[in-house]
C-alpha cells in the first residue's frame, strides 16, 4: 500500500505553520516531530485515520511544538554582513554588485580572508549563496569519499547532495551515497565523520562492531563528531 500525504495550516504563538500529513500503512499509533528550518511538523498517522482527529492531536501538542520552535529559532535568509559557517569556521557574506571593476577575475563567488564573496544583485543573494554552499560541499564530499573507498577497494556508484532533514546521510545496496548539503556548516572533522561512515557501508549495511573498526580506520574523529552533531546538527537544518 503506498504512502498518502496531506498539507494543512495551523498558527502556535502568532506563526504560521504547515502541518504535513502522512498515512502510513506500518502506522498503528499518531506520531509527531518538527520539521526544523522549514517551518513545519510532519504527523504520520495509521492509515483512513480521520482528518479532525489528527488536527485535533496536532492542537494537543502546541504547548510542544512552541517549546521546540523556542530551542530551534528560525535563522534568517541569507544577506550581505550575515555570518555564516562554512566547514565549522566562521564567514561573513558580502555581497558586490555585478559589474563592479574591482574583482573582476574572481568569478561569481569565493572565499577569501574569512569572507564569502558573492557578485550578486541583492534580490538573487540567498540564491546565490545556497548554490556555492552546495557547490562546495559537492567538491568536499567527492574528494573524501573517493579517497576512503579507494582505501578499501570498493567502487561507489554514485554521490548525490541532497536536501535531506532526517539524516545526514546515507549508502544504498547499489553502492549510491547520498549526503545532506547541509555538511557545509560543519566542522571539516565532522563532514570526515559522515563521510567515512557511509563509505563504510559500503562493506557492511549495518551497525555491527566490525562496521564501527572500519569506520574508525577511516576517520579519526568519530565520537567527537557524533557528540557535535547531537549538541548542533538540529540547528543546522535551520539553514535554508
Amino acid at each position: 500500500m503506498a504512502k498518502q500525504s496531506s498539507s494543512h495550516r495551523t498558527r502556535i504563538n502568532g506563526k504560521e505553520l504547515d502541518v504535513r500529513i502522512q498515512s502510513h500503512p506500518a502506522s498503528r499509533k499518531l506520531s509527531l516531530r518538527l520539521i526544523t528550518g522549514e517551518n513545519a511538523v510532519k504527523v504520520v498517522s495509521p492509515p483512513d485515520y480521520p482528518l479532525q482527529e489528527i488536527l485535533d492531536f496536532v492542537s494537543r501538542q502546541h504547548d510542544w511544538i512552541a517549546r521546540r520552535l523556542e530551542k530551534h529559532p528560525e535563522i534568517p535568509a541569507y544577506h550581505h554582513g550575515m555570518t555564516i559557517p562554512i566547514l565549522g569556521k566562521d564567514h561573513r557574506i558580502t555581497r558586490i554588485e555585478p559589474g563592479t571593476a574591482a574583482n573582476r577575475n574572481k568569478g561569481a563567488a569565493w572565499l577569501e580572508s574569512e569572507q564569502l564573496f558573492i557578485k550578486s544583485h541583492e534580490e538573487h543573494l540567498p540564491r546565490r549563496v545556497r548554490d556555492f554552499l552546495k557547490e562546495e560541499v559537492r567538491y568536499e564530499i567527492n574528494l573524501r569519499a573517493r579517497e576512503k573507498s579507494a582505501k578499501i577497494e570498493k567502487k561507489i556508484t554514485g554521490i548525490r547532495i541532497k536536501d535531506t532533514t532526517s539524516r545526514w546521510g546515507s549508502c544504498s545496496s547499489s553502492g549510491n551515497l547520498n549526503f545532506s548539503w547541509r555538511l557545509i556548516f560543519t566542522p571539516e572533522a565532522v563532514l570526515d565523520y559522515v563521510v567515512a561512515h557511509e563509505v563504510a557501508h559500503l562493506v557492511h549495511m549495518n551497525h555491527s562492531s566490525d562496521f564501527w573498526g572500519l569506520v574508525d580506520q577511516l576517520t579519526t574523529s568519530r565520537k567527537t563528531s557524533q557528540h557535535w552533531l547531537k549538541q548542533h546538527g538540529s540547528r543546522l537544518l535551520a539553514y535554508g
